[in-house]
């Protein structure tokens, strides 16, 4: 079996229809479950939740988009990369300019942002996707600090000074739930598009390279192509978080808009959650960021970054697979439901000895 094979979401060659029935009862529930917290979210965040909730809420929301953005690359295809806040703060900055320049309601620039984003992610990609492994985890940092650096002294981006952005003309508490809203409806489609890549070749492309690049070369896969699409898709993401971020915010600077410690909270969620699942971003955005609330308001100053990455060596030690591979594993071990449980085994196995249960949540 080939490892574009192997890697596979469609489902396995050896699943009968009971099994594939099931599947399909879990992926509907799971939809209705999705759309039902949505729903409920969105009730929550517009009418019903104190203002300081929900503006904790559209900081969850918002590494839940970025994380999801991330996992595309990093997680499917297995590649590191600590650029994400690089594509964000081009975004804030597309929107700060062109929203003064134009003079449009900030929230217009969304598509311009996520034009720029991935416009200075192909520049990047083209060359830095050459590189692997940590090669590659490494440029994307220095890269972020190179392009932080570059916007303290343009002119463009008013160097150290930083830009002020155009308010929405309605009051702080009305602001922040729309803010709400709109950081929701980036999330929710960010999860959906990778709901949807895990059901398709793309998806078994990226595994393929997670495993093995060189193999899947071999094999004819158009590695560089999608390793670009999945950075492009991402990029395209955090743009448009940026913009959302910078019309939140009114006011922009390049140290603070750049921050690195934007990009390592959206790995480290990712991480947490699960990395390579849809739905492990947003575990592990949840955790992390009501986590790093909870620690600024009780711990302060470097205990609080200390109490943050205690927290990441103890999953990755317990669970390198994160919250949500753990929580498979869990229920793999499970017996089905009328099964005996000495009847349920582990999946069945190729030709070749690799398990063929590769299809995603």
């Amino acid at each position: 079996m080939t490892a574009l094979g192997r890697a596979g979401g469609t489902g396995t060659a050896t699943a009968g229809g009971p099994g594939r029935a099931a599947a399909a009862r879990r992926r509907l529930t799971g939809l209705i479950a999705a759309a039902a917290v949505i729903a409920v979210a969105a009730a929550w965040g517009s009418s019903f939740g104190q203002v300081a909730a929900v503006r904790i809420g559209v900081i969850v929301l918002m590494y839940v988009a970025l994380a999801g953005g991330w996992n595309l690359l990093g997680g499917y295809a297995g590649y590191m990369n600590f650029g994400t806040v690089l594509f964000f703060g081009v975004g804030a900055y597309t929107t700060a300019i062109t929203s003064a320049g134009w003079h449009l309601n900030p929230l217009l620039t969304a598509p311009v942002a996520a034009v720029a984003a991935v416009v200075v992610s192909l520049l990047i990609g083209v060359a830095s996707l050459r590189l692997r492994g940590g090669y590659f985890a490494i440029a994307t940092f220095i890269l972020t600090l190179a392009v932080q650096s570059l916007a303290l002294v343009l002119g463009l981006t008013n160097g150290a000074k930083g830009l002020f952005i155009t308010g929405l003309g309605i009051s702080p508490i009305q602001a922040t739930r729309v803010f709400f809203d709109l950081f929701l409806t980036l999330a929710a489609a960010t999860i959906l598009i990778c709901w949807v890549v895990e059901r398709t070749r793309w998806y078994s492309a990226l595994i393929a390279i997670r495993e093995d690049e060189d193999a899947a070369e071999v094999l004819g896969v158009p590695t560089a192509r999608y390793k670009l699409a999945a950075l492009l898709t991402g990029s395209a993401i955090a743009g448009i978080a940026g913009c959302f971020y910078a019309a939140q915010i009114f006011y922009i600077e390049p140290v603070g808009t750049f921050d690195f410690s934007i990009s390592l909270a959206t790995v480290v969620a990712a991480v947490i959650g699960g990395a390579g699942r849809w739905y492990g971003p947003v575990i592990g955005a949840v955790i992390t960021q009501l986590l790093a609330q909870e620690l600024f308001v009780h711990v302060q100053g470097v205990y609080s970054e200390l109490s943050y990455g205690v927290l990441l060596i103890i999953v990755v030690l317990v669970a390198p697979g994160g919250v949500a591979g753990l929580a498979s594993q869990v229920r793999r071990r499970r017996p089905a439901a009328g099964v005996p449980a000495q009847a349920a085994g582990p999946p069945p196995l190729a030709a070749d000895g690799e398990s063929t249960d590769r299809s995603p949540a």
